[in-house]
């Protein structure tokens, strides 16, 4: 017994080693980067690149917007738009817009590389290796790869150029970073909520360099804005949407081709833009027996201290749930405000909530945490939810979204914690001719109220603060 338990030992390992060493040849079989262009072919406004066993497809959406769509197969793929393999599974689509009128394209080449273009901007492919960039029709140049596009199986890299004074902002919400020249950023599915965390993150980043890029995927990555760029994503094809602006320093052009590509921001309703409220009033062990109606105890007082309140979340808490739901809804509309309800687990009863007087949806990180392609398609059918069952806009908001959700929600940046003495350690004494504390003015409000001029009726001067006359 015990040499056959040796045998099947060392069978064991033998399988293992032997599976390890596949795994390892399927790898590299499966890493590498494009090979010299070898060919182009049109049909319309799409090209079509032969390079090596990979193939590219240059597809213009606009005279100034291109997708960038790699196969290093050779077989062009799209899970991003491909429905979902079992029907009600999350199906929502980051891209929605599909009726741009073709524009007029040209293809030219020479000995060493391909040019393709439109009016405003040209793609230029060094056949070998093959190396993409991109100009504008005055030749100013937007971006530049500085090696060839590769993967390794797993993810998909793009390496560009840095210019001497670029700068960098996008990848949706990056806690405590605006401009992220020197940084890596993350962009994926994450549970900070402080400072460094990427809750809400998006694969859209633009330059002042006059460009944006939307990598048109459901799968994590990572921006090294360094130099050079490098632009990952943990999928082994790329596939990138570009919004070309007229010229540097221009972000808004791309962010108006983003939004057009991917929809347009919802307009939220006039009590979605005003302070909330959110508790459990429902059997709370730390505060005692409450019951839903008692939110309009703590409506009251909003009223009565002249606070302006816009909506209630009246069972905001792991495992709350309601009661008395429409006359709660009544009781709040009475006092020029809207309920709103959270979802732990799912939409199951929306509609009979929405018909009830539900008028807001906070999608908790309980349900939509798994982010990506769950959580975009929970935020816009909450928010066709609560259009489909009432006279009112959606309205949602949640801690994990992706590209689209501007179209159905507001992002939310989760469960911050503080004290006063945090933004007091951070006072800075810059246009403040002191930076002082004290026990009822911390010193950054010290610092913030002799900063700003105080404006007077009359006295312009030129300061936009002034009052007018």
């Amino acid at each position: 017994m015990r040499r056959i338990a040796q045998w099947a030992g060392l069978v064991g390992v033998a399988a293992a080693g032997l599976a390890a060493v596949s795994g390892n040849a399927a790898a590299a079989d499966a890493a590498g980067g494009l090979g010299a262009v070898t060919g182009v072919h049109q049909d319309g406004a799409t090209f079509t690149l032969d390079a090596g066993k990979a193939r590219v497809r240059v597809v213009f959406l606009r005279d100034d917007v291109f997708r960038l769509w790699v196969a290093p197969d050779g077989d062009f793929t799209d899970p991003a738009k491909s429905p979902p393999s079992k029907p009600g599974d999350p199906a929502a689509n980051i891209v929605v817009k599909k009726d741009y009128p073709q524009p007029r394209t040209w293809l030219r080449q020479d000995g060493s590389s391909y040019r393709i273009g439109t009016g405003k901007i040209s793609v230029e492919v060094r056949k070998d290796p093959a190396l993409f960039s991109v100009r504008r029709a005055d030749g100013s140049l937007v971006w530049a790869e500085t090696k060839p596009l590769s993967w390794d199986g797993k993810s998909t890299t793009q390496t560009l150029a840095e210019g001497p004074d670029e700068q960098f902002v996008g990848g949706g919400e990056q806690n405590g970073s605006f401009s992220h020249r020197g940084k890596t950023v993350q962009v994926g599915v994450d549970y900070n909520w402080d400072e460094g965390g990427h809750p809400n993150s998006v694969p859209y980043y633009a330059s002042t360099s006059g460009y944006g890029v939307l990598r048109d995927t459901f799968a994590p990555g990572s921006y090294a804005f360094t130099n050079p760029v490098a632009a990952t994503h943990e999928e082994n094809r790329f596939d990138a949407f570009y919004f070309v602006a007229p010229k540097k320093d221009d972000l808004k052009t791309p962010l108006d081709r983003y939004t057009e590509l991917t929809g347009r921001p919802f307009m939220p309703p006039m009590y979605g833009l005003e302070l909330g409220d959110s508790d459990c009033y429902l059997h709370t062990a730390n505060r005692g027996e409450r019951h839903t109606l008692d939110a309009l105890k703590v409506a009251d007082g909003y009223k009565q201290a002249g606070m302006p309140n816009g909506w209630m979340l009246v069972n905001d808490g792991y495992g709350c749930d309601y009661e008395n739901l429409k006359e709660t809804a009544q009781g709040l509309q009475g006092r020029n405000m809207q309920l709103g309800l959270w979802t732990e687990n799912g939409l199951s009863k929306l509609a009979d909530q929405v018909k009830a007087g539900q008028r807001v949806a906070k999608l908790d990180v309980a349900w939509v945490g798994d982010g990506y392609r769950f959580a975009l398609s929970g935020c816009q059918d909450a928010y066709d939810g609560i259009q489909a069952n009432s006279d009112a806009r959606g309205f949602t908001w949640a801690p994990e979204s992706w590209a689209g959700a501007q179209r159905c929600g507001v992002q939310w940046s989760g469960d911050q914690s503080g004290a006063m003495s945090t933004p007091a350690g951070r006072c800075r004494p810059t246009r403040a001719r002191r930076c002082r504390a004290s026990p009822t003015r911390p010193a950054m409000w010290t610092a913030f109220s002799e900063a700003v001029p105080t404006p007077t009726r009359g006295t312009c001067s030129g300061r936009r603060s002034c009052l007018p006359r």
